[in-house]
């Protein structure tokens, strides 16, 4: 019996997506083993993709020229580009500038969980909803009271394990992947 063409393509992209799932692992780990460097690696990269879409925001602007907002679009363009070029060339205040904001939503989660947590449309759940409230709580004090201290680890570490994860999460799909199709 010989395989049909969908087979085959689904098995090369099982094996794409496995090596792609093991160069996760690895940047994963890298990133974990190196919080400084993968921390200014990911500021650099947001203040690069902010600086280009407000460049290219402030392109497509000027080009359409239709509508009240024009001015808003490009004030908003503005701001998103000179906030990207100014990360570029301050990255360490620039992570500690996001660490402050990871910190901030955190906070923010943490409340609102905690607040959820006493509404009783939630039911049993409510205890899920506080623990997980108060989690993001004292993690968003812990980085917020440790500002200097986190900034140099927080994002970094945060990229480390969403590499490493997901990367772990793609390699069982991609290696359960036969198996699921049958």
């Amino acid at each position: 019996m010989t395989d049909s063409p969908i087979e085959n393509a689904g098995r090369g992209l099982r094996l794409v997506g496995g090596f792609y799932a093991i160069l996760m692992i690895i940047l994963g780990v890298a990133a974990l083993a190196l919080p400084v460097v993968s921390t200014l690696a990911t500021v650099l990269v947001i203040g690069i993709v902010m600086a280009a879409g407000g460049l290219i925001g402030l392109i497509a602007t000027f080009t359409e020229r239709r509508g009240n907002g024009v001015w808003m679009n490009a004030l908003w363009s503005i701001m998103a580009l000179g906030l990207g070029i100014w990360i570029i060339a301050q990255p360490g205040v620039g992570a500690v500038s996001l660490t402050m904001f990871v910190g901030i939503v955190l906070v923010a989660r943490g409340i609102t969980g905690i607040i959820l947590a006493f509404d009783g449309r939630y039911g049993s759940s409510r205890i899920w909803l506080g623990l997980g409230g108060a989690l993001s709580l004292l993690l968003g004090g812990l980085v917020l009271f440790n500002l200097m201290e986190m900034a140099g680890l927080t994002l970094g570490t945060i990229v480390g394990v969403d590499f490493l994860v997901t990367g772990v999460s793609l390699l069982l799909a991609s290696m359960m992947g036969n198996r699921a199709s049958s």
